[in-house]
């Protein structure tokens, strides 16, 4: 983690612990030791108090429940007002009036935003239910036109003031389409049969309002589920396995791109001191070969292509092929360019080529010091959740204790 990642970090955790501190001092201060009433509606308030006083050994804990603001005569005849006003206005749903109800009422428990509470009583609740819904079953075929004649009391509390408030409403039953009165007609005599005891069996109706009916249980599609989730986890699998791929692929260049320095160093080594690029090549391969038999060396993509490059050169591949094969498999663009040095090599002689391996082996060290530098950037990333997680828990633990206890 870099200096100034941890400055900020460190300046994260000092704003954190000044905010907690300034909510503690706030919570824990009276003013004129006033405290303050909630408006009317919105319930009583609990403080928390600790009383100091001469001839008291300790501190006593005090808990007040202070009661929301009493209105006065006035102010309870305004709320009531507006209590009313609010009743005329949502009693009804919408397109409906108190002269022509149709499927359900809306009765609230409270109304001038909550400051006035309702409790509601109605003439009779075979037909309006306490939920406001409307029992279709109550009407007959002469209520269509007359409808049915309810009235409404509702009981208004305002702190220690009531009032009542009374009215009539007119209920019809629903308008319902052919279509939905076969259903209605088909869902009693359902729940009839359901009413019966003494058997397991529903039967249900194959003809109702001379209307022929024909029952089948739905499909599941259980099967159709089933094979769009094979399809769904073939399809994840094959991602999966491609970017596993990706992901050893990029590992693979990456550990190519940080063994290519060495190779090239050692190329320049052997070569200076007058081998050819075969005999080089084949010592580099050797050594290789001795260091991973007696375990000291994991095993090295970058040597591995060299290996095979040597096989092909031994069963009669001719050095160019056998080159240009490698960078080939390699196809990273550093390896390519050492192919090329060694293929020029070939071509006009070893003149000037260790000059060129050993230029290409320090600016090789360069990138390969960059590169590090670069992966260990990369893994300070992915070390960067953790770290807000832990921050988070941290802040967690600080500041919940005091929200527990802030009061507004």
């Amino acid at each position: 983690m870099t200096g100034g990642k941890r400055l900020r970090i460190a300046a994260l955790f000092v704003i954190v612990l000044v905010f907690a501190f300034i909510m503690d001092m706030s919570s824990n201060a009276i003013t004129d030791n006033t405290l303050i009433r909630n408006d009317t509606g919105d319930g009583d308030a609990v403080y928390d108090l600790v009383l100091n006083a001469d001839g008291l050994d300790e501190d006593y804990s005090y808990q007040l429940k202070v009661m929301e603001e009493q209105p006065s005569d006035k102010q309870a005849n305004e709320l009531f007002t507006q209590a009313k006003k609010e009743i005329d206005d949502s009693f009804c749903e919408e397109n409906q009036s108190v002269e022509q109800v149709r499927g359900h009422v809306i009765m609230k428990d409270a109304y001038a935003s909550g400051a006035v509470e309702a409790e509601w009583t109605l003439s009779d609740y075979d037909v309006v239910d306490i939920n406001g819904d409307v029992n279709q079953d109550a009407f007959e075929e002469a209520d269509d036109e007359q409808g049915k004649l309810i009235s409404a009391s509702v009981e208004l509390s305002c702190g220690e003031h009531r009032q009542l408030y009374d009215f009539s409403f007119v209920v019809f039953p629903d308008e319902l389409e052919a279509g939905e009165r076969l259903i209605k007609d088909i869902n009693r005599h359902i729940d009839s049969e359901m009413s019966k005891t003494g058997t397991k069996k529903l039967t249900l109706p194959d003809e109702v309002d001379g209307v022929k009916l024909s029952w089948s249980q739905e499909k599941s599609n259980t099967a159709a589920k089933i094979a769009m989730l094979e399809v769904v986890v073939i399809v994840l699998l094959v991602l999966e396995k491609k970017e596993k791929k990706k992901t050893a692929q990029k590992e693979r260049n990456i550990q190519l791109q940080l063994e290519y320095p060495e190779i090239v160093s050692k190329m320049a080594v052997l070569m200076g001191s007058g081998m050819t690029v075969e005999q080089a090549w084949n010592r580099i391969t050797a050594r290789y070969l001795d260091e991973r038999k007696n375990n000291d060396k994991n095993i090295m993509p970058a040597y591995e292509e060299m290996l095979v490059t040597e096989r092909e050169i031994s069963d009669g591949v001719t050095g160019r092929k056998a080159y240009a094969g490698f960078a080939e498999r390699v196809k990273l663009p550093c390896y390519q360019k050492l192919v090329r040095i060694i293929l020029q090599s070939i071509h006009k002689g070893s003149k000037g080529v260790c000059e060129m391996l050993e230029k290409e082996s320090e600016d090789a060290f360069d990138e390969r010091r960059l590169l590090a530098l670069k992966l260990g950037e990369e893994a300070g990333t992915k070390m960067l959740m953790p770290m807000m997680i832990m921050m988070a828990i941290v802040i967690a633990i600080v500041i919940a204790p005091a929200i527990i206890d802030f009061k507004i």
